[in-house]
Formats: C-alpha cells, sequence, structure tokens
C-alpha cells in the first residue's frame, strides 16, 4: 500500500524537497530565507506547497544570511536557501557573525551531483566544507536515486536541528538535485515498498520523526558551595554584564546584584540598561572610571556575566583589581580578550548567565552596601551632570553623533528594538546612553564585529522580535548594506533607519597617520537621498537636534519605515568621544 500524502510531487527531487521542508517544520524552523535559483526549485516548489511555513524571497545572500542571523539573535530558527556555486559563498560573512555570535540557524545550500563535480561544469564549486570552521556541524546530503532513504534523511535532519540548538551555532545542508526537477512520468507509486512504509508511518505521525531532547546544564551542588564561599569571603564584589541575549530575561542578574549591593556595570548591549526596572545600574561608567579608579577602594571579587563587553575604561579598571575574575558565559571556549587586551579570569563557568544568578541567589546571604558600592554610586550620580555638560544640552547646538545616538534612546517607544553599528556608533552608545524606564532590546553584531550586513541584521532581529526596530548605522557600514535597503519596505514590523553620515571612516581620526590617515578615511561625496527614493522609502533629512527628534516621533507613530539621514562633523564627533573618555 502506498501512502497517502499531501505532497502533489512533480519529480522525485520535487518529493525529496517536500519531505525535507516539511520535517524542518515539524522541527521548529520558523522561516525560510530563500534565494531563488534554478538548482533550488525543488524546495522553492515544496515551500510554496506547504501552508505550514513562512518563505521571505531575498535578491542578496549576503543580506539574507545577516537578516537570518539578526532573526535568531530575536528567537527565531531560520533556514537559508539558495542555489549553488557562488550564491552559497555568499552566505559565509553572515554565517561567520552567526557563529561567533552564537545564533542557531540552518544554512541550507543546493549542489550539483556527484558527476558533475571537479568537471568545470557550469555554477559548480566544492560546498561541502565551505562553513569551516564556522559550521556546528556539515550534512553533505546526495542526489536523490530511484529512492529517497527516508529514514537516513529524516534522521539527518533532525541531527541538524539539533546541532544548531545545541551549539547555538549555523549547521550547513548541502543538498544535490539533479535533474529533471519536473516530470510529468512521475508517480509516488514508483516508490520502493520500504522507502513507502517509512513515509506512511512519518505522514501519520505529524511529529519529528526523532524527536531531540536538549538537556539543561547546570552546576554540580559542590562547585555552587564554593563559588558561594569565595562571595562571602570578599568584602567589596563587582557585578559586570556583557552583552546577553536579547531574548533572555535579565531579571534574576539585576536581582542577583541587589542581593549582593554589588555594584552592576551594564554594557550597552547587556539589555540592562533599557529593561525597565530599577534600581538603576552603572550605565556612564566610561566617563569617570579613568580618573576615579586610584581613589577608589580595590575589588577583592569580580562576576562577570555574559559575552565580550567594549569598554576600554571598564576593562582597565577590571585590570587593576588584585581579586578574583569569575566569568559566566554560554560561550564554551576563552573570550578574555577586551579590544587588543586580555583580561585575565581565574574561574569559567559555562552556563546561562540568568540561570547562574538565580542559582546563586538562593545560595549567597544578603548584604548590605561596601565602600566600593558607595563611591560607584555617588559617581555614577555626578556622571549624569557631566552627560549633559558633554553633550551639549541646549537648542542650536551643532548635530554631532553622540547626541544624536542620545536622543534615539530617549524618544525611542517602549518594546521596541535597536541596532547599533559598528565601529564608532557601538562605541558611542556605550558611552552617552544612560539607564532608561523603558524595555528595549538592544543588538549589534558583535560576533566579528564587521561593519557589513548592519541593516540586514537590525531588520532581522526586529522581525524576529516582532517590534519595531531602529537602526543605527553609519554611512560607510550603510554603503556595505545598499541592498538590505529592499527590506525595509517589505519588513513585518516598521523600521526606523537612522544613517549618520559624516562622509567617512571616522575610526581613523583615532590615529595620527597624517595624509595617509586621511586616504584610509576614504572620504566621499555622496548622500541617501537618491538611493531612498529609489526604493520607495521615506526620507527626512533634519538640519537640528530638535528637527530630527520632532520628525522621529512622528515616524513612530505613524508607524511608518523611514530613512532619517543625519550630517555631522567627523572630527567634531571623534573629539567629543575623545574628551568623555579623558572626563
Amino acid at each position: 500500500m502506498r501512502p497517502h500524502t499531501p505532497f502533489s510531487a512533480k519529480s522525485l527531487a520535487h518529493l525529496h524537497a517536500a519531505v525535507v521542508i516539511e520535517e524542518l517544520r515539524r522541527c521548529g524552523v520558523e522561516v525560510f530565507c530563500v534565494s531563488p535559483g534554478a538548482r533550488a526549485i525543488p524546495l522553492i516548489l515544496a515551500l510554496e506547497d506547504n501552508p505550514g511555513v513562512v518563505t521571505k524571497l531575498f535578491n542578496d545572500e549576503r543580506s539574507a544570511a545577516f537578516w537570518a542571523q539578526g532573526a535568531a539573535k530575536g528567537g527565531t530558527l531560520p533556514c537559508l536557501v539558495c542555489t549553488s556555486g557562488t550564491a552559497a559563498a555568499n552566505y559565509l560573512p553572515g554565517v561567520i557573525e552567526a557563529s561567533l555570535a552564537g545564533a542557531p540557524l540552518l544554512v541550507l545550500t543546493t549542489d550539483r551531483p556527484f558527476e558533475l563535480q571537479y568537471a568545470k561544469a557550469n555554477q559548480t564549486i566544492p560546498q561541502r566544507d565551505l562553513f569551516a570552521p564556522f559550521a556546528a556541524a556539515a550534512f553533505d546530503i546526495p542526489a536523490p536515486e530511484q529512492r529517497l532513504f527516508p529514514h537516513a534523511l529524516l534522521a539527518d535532519l533532525d541531527q541538524a536541528v539539533f546541532e544548531a540548538r545545541r551549539n547555538h551555532r549555523p549547521v550547513h545542508l548541502n543538498m544535490a538535485y539533479r535533474k529533471p526537477f519536473t516530470d510529468e512520468a512521475f508517480s509516488m507509486e514508483h516508490l520502493p515498498s520500504e522507502d513507502a512504509d517509512v513515509l506512511e508511518r512519518w505522514l501519520r505521525a505529524d511529529r519529528p520523526y526523532c524527536d531531540y531532547l536538549l538537556p539543561q546544564v547546570c552546576l554540580a551542588d559542590a562547585d555552587t558551595q564554593r563559588i558561594a564561599a569565595r562571595i562571602a569571603a570578599a568584602r567589596n564584589v563587582v557585578c559586570v554584564a556583557g552583552p546577553l541575549p536579547p531574548t533572555k530575561s535579565t531579571t534574576a542578574l539585576r536581582e542577583f546584584a541587589v542581593h549582593l549591593a554589588a555594584p552592576l556595570f551594564a554594557d550597552i548591549n547587556s539589555g540592562l540598561r533599557c529593561d525597565g526596572a530599577h534600581p538603576p545600574v552603572l550605565a556612564l561608567y566610561n566617563l569617570y572610571l579613568r580618573g576615579a579608579r586610584s581613589q577608589l577602594p580595590p575589588a577583592d571579587l569580580v562576576l562577570y556575566f555574559g559575552d565580550r563587553i567594549v569598554s576600554e575604561p571598564l576593562r582597565e579598571f577590571l585590570e587593576a583589581q588584585r581579586g578574583d575574575l569569575i566569568v559566566c558565559s554560554p560561550y564554551p571556549l576563552r573570550q578574555d580578550t577586551i579590544e587588543n587586551e586580555f583580561m585575565y579570569p581565574t574561574m569559567k563557568v559555562w552556563e546561562d548567565p540568568g540561570a547562574f544568578a538565580q542559582v546563586l541567589l538562593a545560595a549567597v546571604p544578603a548584604r548590605r552596601p561596601g565602600m566600593l558600592a558607595c563611591a560607584l554610586d555617588a559617581c555614577e550620580s555626578a556622571a549624569y551632570q557631566r552627560l549633559a555638560a558633554l553633550l551639549g544640552m541646549q537648542s542650536g547646538e551643532p548635530l554631532v553623533e553622540s547626541r544624536v545616538i542620545y536622543e534615539v534612546f530617549r524618544h525611542i517607544h517602549d518594546e521596541s528594538a535597536v541596532y547599533l553599528s559598528a565601529s564608532l556608533i557601538f562605541r558611542e552608545a556605550e558611552y552617552f546612553v544612560p539607564t532608561l524606564g523603558k524595555t528595549l532590546h538592544v543588538g549589534a553584531n558583535r560576533g566579528a564585529t564587521g561593519i557589513d550586513g548592519v541593516l540586514s541584521s537590525g531588520i532581522g532581529l526586529g522581525e524576529g522580535l516582532h517590534e519595531p526596530c531602529t537602526v543605527l548605522i553609519g554611512d560607510q557600514a550603510l554603503l556595505h548594506d545598499l541592498n538590505a535597503l529592499a527590506l525595509v519596505g517589505a519588513a513585518t514590523v516598521p523600521v526606523y533607519v537612522i544613517v549618520i553620515n559624516n562622509r567617512s571612516g571616522a575610526i581613523f581620526r583615532f590615529f595620527d597617520l597624517g595624509a595617509t590617515g586621511e586616504r584610509l578615511r576614504n572620504p566621499h561625496p555622496w548622500d541617501f537621498r537618491g538611493v531612498a527614493e529609489n526604493f520607495h522609502l521615506p526620507y527626512v533629512r533634519p538640519l537640528s537636534i530638535e528637527d530630527f527628534v520632532t520628525a522621529y516621533q512622528q515616524a513612530q507613530a505613524a508607524r511608518q519605515s523611514t530613512l532619517f539621514e543625519i550630517m555631522v562633523d567627523g572630527e567634531a564627533s571623534v573629539q567629543l568621544f575623545q574628551a568623555a573618555g579623558r572626563a
């Protein structure tokens, strides 16, 4: 007896693809990011046939990969789908970022069958190890010939999804298809009985072929007690929150710091500055740590949660402490450099920071604030007045990058996403964004920390979180990702693109390189008005900070995706940033 199937298969390749798409759907893959090409026709037909999946079309594979890793950071499990050859190679930058940022996703590249390999066939390159070493696993699935071998196919798909979730990294599925992609003579009756029997049982079950259960990693009781004893013995404890996943709650970490009466330094990418909770964390430490460090009582224990911080002043402060440094992160390998210098952890805990904080909350007695906590609290309070003086809060002040970023965070709506561009914009947000009484999800490409794919990633984060997203991006970064403007109008959430245009790579203003530095800045004469018109996007070019705030508020109220271009003096912006570091 042949199985009843919902698939109106037009060929063996089409049936194979239909099984692939349905099993990935059952495993929780929520959206398929397709850059159409001929070799992917079987999968495209299968996606059209399956009402349970969401398909997004992308003209550019590079943009698609960055969108997918942004969506993965927002809690979605996406699958990229492309044709063979250099189309697959264009995924590499986004796959690298996802791998280093701990974002799980599937990369499904279609390939030519084995007889066309190593024969200089059209659009054919060696694809099997294309993403090594950035993929947690790679599965090479040959083109079907007379048989599907559904047990092996389904088991491989289940294993692939498990590996992506277990490792929080991309997994590569390289899947060959042989012509014909459609065949009027094909019938399900042609399947061998053993294949048909497996398919019949699978179709009736309507669940993944093999359910993989993820274990909950937690510390042994003895190790928890070791750490609790170390905390109890310390007089001055400091907590540091580096970047944390935007989908994870920060409540336990904040409660743990309050329980210990310990100061909590919050990186801009931690989510703790903008989680709507009280009491506030330390956010403006970049404005005072260098000047105050020699006068502060020493910390004899630092508890560090999450990924790599960006702050050089905070790194210098941590390096000056002489006690233990305990790092808790879901990243299992070393992560002890800040920019080009080192931290020196004495213990590494491989666990979710929120879960770790929750365990310690029950294991450690409450404490009263010590001298270091009181001193840092006084410094933080004074820094708010210094912030106003640095940014020049009077009307009519010239437009500088830091002020624009400050006003974005001040006026963005509650329950929104923000995506920050490398490199100076991210650092300026780290310096100048205080604690806020609203809940924002802050993202950035801090895995490989490149400037490519920023807009695509931000749109992906907003759509993954189902929240309006503001993308703060530099002119050079937007030039690297112009194709992503095609995604703005089609996004399922409003996207507010704020391009800060200083007509150059401002990072080279930090180095005294003379005429060579000016060439490296690679100054350009362009603005983005014509590009916005080409992609049918509303365009605003405010001439003052007041004009910008008004236009930004109006766009948010109307939920209208808009491109804002703000022309700033790059040299003045760099000088302000340097002045803040010296304060």
